[in-house]
């Protein structure tokens, strides 16, 4: 052995060790039966090669599939991930790693900030239940209408969500609760209804799950340039360099006498 090839040698098993150890993070097609629920159907994913195929034609959906999905905060993403790769033809071991990043060390972070982005979402696309109020209209002295001049009685000034009142008790978890949904909520000392109750929970999903898809979606695309810039060049690259091990025999062009 030469001592090129024994330098491409050792690049090609350090790049199988580095690809180990990636591949600890991943549901792996041999250990595919181990996974609860999805492991039932071990035999029949193993048949589908596009399941563990780095193709690039079968890793792009499963980048923005998998980060839209693992910012949803739902149970099963796991099953869910392996029936959009099974509709979309993309690779699971992707999906699946991907799901593994949300945990309950990074899903609070996540929740409250795909809340945030959808709830600003919302209030620009005027999309938001809390309607604004109409404004009074303009009444001038000196208006030539016959009908005598009525003065409204001034309005009570709103209610200031965000501090509570001087007579009641400090408490930090109502004040955060009023300032992370006080758009939603009726004023202080008023009793939240069934009405109020649904409004909220229907705000909290909308923007829980328009700012899950608008986060996944750049997280995808930044996952997407990465393994266009990045993986698809270096792997060209590694193909390029790889040694040519095939002997080329001549053959004997010398043909018999002919008698």
């Amino acid at each position: 052995m030469t001592a090129d090839e024994h330098h491409h040698r050792r690049l090609h098993f350090a790049r199988i060790r580095r690809a180990k150890f990636w591949l600890k993070f991943m549901p792996r097609r041999a250990r595919f039966h181990t996974y609860p629920v999805v492991g039932r159907f071990a035999a029949f994913a193993r048949k589908r090669n596009y399941l563990w195929s780095f193709n690039y034609i079968n890793i792009r959906p499963a980048l923005y599939l998998g980060s839209v999905l693992t910012l949803i905060p739902i149970p099963g993403q796991i099953p869910l991930g392996f029936l959009l790769c099974l509709l979309f033809r993309s690779n699971f071991m992707v999906m699946g790693a991907l799901q593994f990043v949300s945990n309950p060390a990074t899903g609070p972070f996540f929740l409250y900030g795909t809340y945030k982005l959808g709830a600003i979402t919302l209030d620009l696309t005027s999309l938001s239940s809390h309607p604004e109020p109409a404004p009074a209209p303009a009444v001038f002295e000196g208006s030539l209408d016959p009908a005598p001049l009525i003065v409204p009685p001034p309005e009570p000034a709103a209610p200031d969500l965000a501090t509570p009142d001087a007579g009641q008790k400090p408490t930090p978890w109502l004040d955060r609760f009023y300032r992370i949904l006080g758009n939603q909520l009726p004023p202080r000392g008023q009793p939240i209804t069934a009405q109020a109750w649904v409004k909220i929970a229907v705000h909290l999903l909308a923007a829980q799950l328009i700012g899950a898809i608008l986060a996944g979606l750049a997280v995808g695309a930044a996952l997407d340039l990465l393994w266009r810039w990045l993986m698809i060049p270096a792997a060209r690259h590694r193909l390029a360099r790889r040694p040519v091990t095939a002997v080329v025999t001549p053959h004997d062009t010398t043909f018999p006498p002919t008698s």
